[in-house]
């Protein structure tokens, strides 16, 4: 899967939190304040997430609305795993350290972490009983 650009990565969350095909407008609504962009602007991320396969345009009357063609968790799922390959050499408890030994991740979120991990071995079928 393509990576996308800061920017892209804005304007595909915005679609996301659109929860169904949206127009510019719509799009523009769901930005965050710092990335309040021109129109032009905005038009032209849209075109290269089109170009990349990311959305695809519809005429609706005067105007285009836009559906997202890949899921957020998918593009996340492939972009976190590369991210973690890349850097971490596919080792999640060196990234988790990382983070934990910098102090941008709470004692908190570690413990809800912990239980998340717990509760999806627990229903992985290679989860081990004995």
């Amino acid at each position: 899967m393509e990576t996308l650009s800061h920017s892209e990565e804005i304007v595909m969350s915005a679609l996301w939190a659109c929860g169904a095909p949206a127009s510019r407008r719509q799009i523009a609504a769901q930005l965050p304040e710092s990335c309040r962009w021109a129109d032009t602007t905005l038009l032209n991320f849209l075109l290269r997430l089109e170009r990349k396969g990311f959305v695809r345009p519809q005429r609706q009357g005067n105007k285009n609305v836009y559906t997202p063609l890949v899921r957020r968790q998918t593009y996340c799922g492939a972009v976190s795993a590369a991210h973690l390959q890349r850097l971490y050499g596919g080792d999640a408890c060196a990234m988790l350290g990382a983070l934990a030994d910098t102090g941008r991740i709470s004692y908190a979120a570690m413990e809800r972490l912990a239980r998340y991990l717990d509760t999806r071995a627990a229903e992985s079928p290679e989860y081990d009983y004995d």
